[in-house]
């Protein structure tokens, strides 16, 4: 079931998302051997399950004003709520991995990094460099990127997509004849996030064919302008589109609308075209194709759709709830801490050597460690920081906050 405050089974997977960009990173920084060994590289695309939950979270209450014929969500209400959910929790992460801790990049992080060390890691003391930090314009430029808290990329190309959509909303959500909501112009910011997306996406990887070869980690997280386009909006859009569509049908679903979508059918349907773009993801990743985030982020969209779907009707679902087990949806809630906190902690852990050797036992061991001290510094962080920010919000339910980590 579902009240409008909370949508029983995303929060888990958030939360699953987030332990696999942990684990990955942890284990491509200690065990590397086993990152292989494993093929568990493909764990770094959990990102993509943000984006899309991004997508379908952020754009629900445009949809559901919409579809009811009532006005567009308060653009002060909206700018506020994105800016407590996101902002409070990284400024005071960064300040206290900066300046107390020094265990953020000073350079890019996959130009100097090394596996199993600290270096290129230390302490930001440039004034111009922090003001750009702690607003997270420094993913903007060559030099900025992986620098600081690294992951934090996505914090920016979530911001940018805060700001794109209401500017779609405006552009699309009109009523048609009649007043009445039309389920097409409902899709179109997400057609048209989908369309700005691939043509990012074949852009960037035109410009990357014309330069000097280059490595898939150099062209997505190097200090050039090229992994800055790479993960930029521009490139990354469709991400959050396919999200977008699982919302609008969700919430005409709600409405009463798209009866011949039943839970049998859905399943039947959804369940297999889960598989086929999940299988089409892992191989064009293993290719270096571009477009694997588009696949990964179309079988995100097929996965909100199918768990929420029992909601949108107004029942309870086994596999909702199966999602949204207490530890998980725990892992979930806090996972913006968890998603920057981990970094800092793999620099702390590599610069002590308390990690694990490269074995499969070692890797076990190095993430286990990376989770529980990047749990507890979380914890610390979100009732201490997120959660106060979030009470200041008159509407903070997980619906409000966002599919950011």
């Amino acid at each position: 079931m579902t009240d409008r405050n909370r949508l029983v089974g995303l929060d888990g997977p958030r939360g699953i998302a987030c332990l696999c960009v942990l684990a990955v990173h942890t284990i491509a920084f200690f065990a590397p051997l086993q990152l292989d060994r494993f093929h568990l590289t493909y764990l770094s695309e959990a990102i993509v399950y943000f984006f899309a939950m991004s997508g379908f979270l952020i754009y629900l209450p445009f949809v559901r004003a919409y579809a009811a014929g009532r006005p567009r969500p308060s653009l002060r209400r909206y700018t506020t709520q994105r800016l407590r959910r996101v902002y409070p929790g990284y400024v005071v992460i960064f300040l206290f991995a900066n300046l107390v801790l020094a265990a953020v990049y000073v350079h890019n992080a996959t130009d100097v990094a090394k596996a199993g060390t600290d270096t290129g890691s230390g302490r930001i003391t440039s004034v111009p460099e922090i003001l750009a930090h702690l607003t997270l314009v420094q993913n903007f430029s060559p030099h900025g990127l992986q620098t600081g808290i690294a992951p934090s990329w996505s914090l920016t190309t979530e911001l940018c997509f805060y700001v794109a959509l209401p500017v779609l909303a405006v552009a699309f959500l009109r009523s048609g004849r009649g007043g009445e909501p039309r389920l097409w112009r409902a899709l179109m910011p997400a057609v048209a996030l989908a369309v700005l997306g691939a043509v990012g996406k074949i852009v960037t990887a035109a410009l990357q064919a014309d330069r000097a070869p280059m490595s898939v980690a150099d062209a997505d997280f190097g200090s050039n302008g090229i992994a800055v386009l790479a993960r930029s909006l521009f490139v990354l859009a469709d991400n959050f589109a396919y999200g977008m569509v699982a919302v609008v049908l969700f919430v005409w679903m709600e409405r009463g609308g798209l009866r011949r979508l039943t839970a049998r059918r859905l399943w039947l349907v959804g369940a297999p075209l889960w598989f086929l773009t999940f299988f089409v993801a892992l191989m064009l990743t293993s290719s270096g194709s571009r477009f694997a985030g588009t696949a990964f982020a179309i079988a995100a969209g097929i996965f909100l759709l199918v768990v929420t779907e029992p909601a949108a009707r107004g029942r309870t679902s086994a596999f909702a709830t199966l999602a949204d087990l207490r530890p998980l949806r725990f892992v979930g809630k806090i996972s913006l801490s968890v998603y920057l906190w981990h970094y800092p902690v793999i620099l702390l852990v590599a610069r002590h050597g308390w990690a694990g050797s490269d074995t499969a036992s070692g890797m076990v061991a190095s993430v286990a460690l990376v989770l529980a001290l990047t749990t507890a510094l979380s914890c610390a962080t979100f009732y201490l920081v997120e959660a106060p920010a979030m009470r200041g919000n008159p509407r903070r339910a997980s619906v409000e906050s966002a599919g950011v980590p």
